[in-house]
Formats: C-alpha cells, sequence, structure tokens
C-alpha cells in the first residue's frame, strides 16, 4: 500500500525554503576560520556557478531574457524559484535598457538574523549570485547593486541595465 504524504507542496516548499537559506550560514559558521581568508573568495565562485542553474532554469522553461524588464521579471522568477517563497519582490520597468527588481523581504537575512545577526556577510554571496545570474540570462546586461537589507537598508534595489549604460554610470 503507497504512504500518504502528510505534507502539503506548500509545507515542503517552506521546509525547503528554509534548509537552502540555513547552509550558507551553517557553512560559514563551520568553514569560515579553517579556510581563512580565502572563504569568501571561494564561497563567491559557488554563488557565481548557480548562475548557470538559473540560466538553464529560464532556457528550459522560454523565460524571457531580451531586454532590461523581460531579465528583471525572470530574474523575480529565480529568485522565487530557487529561494522559495519567503521571498518579496517588486518590479518597476523603466524602459528596455533598465529595470528595478526590488527586494522587499529576503530569507536569506530572516536566518542570518536568526542564526548569528551578522547579515553583512550576505552582500558576497548576493552580488556573485545576481550578476552572474543577469550576465548568463543576456550577456549584454548587468547588474548594480543600488540598496541592500544585509547592510541595513529596508530592502534591496538591484537596477538591471546594458553593459554600456553601467560603464557609462561606471566612468561619472
Amino acid at each position: 500500500m503507497a504512504r500518504r504524504d502528510p505534507l502539503s507542496p506548500e509545507q515542503k516548499w517552506q521546509a525547503a525554503t528554509r534548509l537552502v537559506t540555513a547552509l550558507p550560514v551553517l557553512y560559514d559558521i563551520t568553514f569560515r576560520d579553517a579556510v581563512g581568508e580565502d572563504y569568501d573568495r571561494l564561497e563567491q565562485q559557488i554563488w557565481a556557478h548557480l548562475a548557470t542553474e538559473a540560466r538553464d532554469l529560464a532556457r528550459s522553461n522560454n523565460l524571457p531574457v531580451r531586454d532590461a524588464g523581460e531579465i528583471m521579471e525572470t530574474l523575480g522568477v529565480i529568485l522565487l524559484t530557487f529561494f522559495g517563497p519567503e521571498i518579496r519582490t517588486e518590479e518597476v520597468r523603466i524602459d528596455a535598457e533598465k529595470a528595478v527588481l526590488m527586494v522587499k523581504k529576503c530569507p536569506f537575512t530572516f536566518r542570518e538574523s536568526a542564526m548569528r545577526a551578522e547579515t553583512e556577510k550576505l552582500l558576497g554571496r548576493c552580488l556573485a549570485f545576481c550578476i552572474a545570474t543577469v550576465e548568463a540570462l543576456n550577456p549584454e546586461f548587468t547588474l548594480r547593486f543600488v540598496r541592500c537589507m544585509c547592510t541595513g537598508d529596508r530592502a534591496c534595489e538591484f537596477k538591471v541595465l546594458t553593459r554600456t549604460e553601467a560603464e557609462k554610470g561606471d566612468r561619472l
């Protein structure tokens, strides 16, 4: 006889989210001292590699990535899919070359705060993943961080823009 599954899909997704968002904190607590000053660089490589998984998810599901607005929407889908229902985002389309994704609630900040209250360590992970993901989705675009919850802002604000626009801004 088949065993009845007592958990709903929503309960499973929430449990998986708690696990996935707690793992980086647990690895940091366990390995940072042993690895030493290379820890952040090595960890960022892992998060950047996850951009390949994000790109593959987008491609296999035909998610649009032709302009900044589409990339922003697809990034929102990826964040929700990878990191679960606790993440809350808001999207602002500016034009084909610029869009803004705001993260209003982040499960990583919840876990980090609950486990040790050192949210500033999240920034390197998030930068590595989000920038690499946008660039993997469409190499003509990149991402700039405007605000970050893990450094004390009320929300995260990510600007998706063409590399040309980003280079102009970097020169100013």
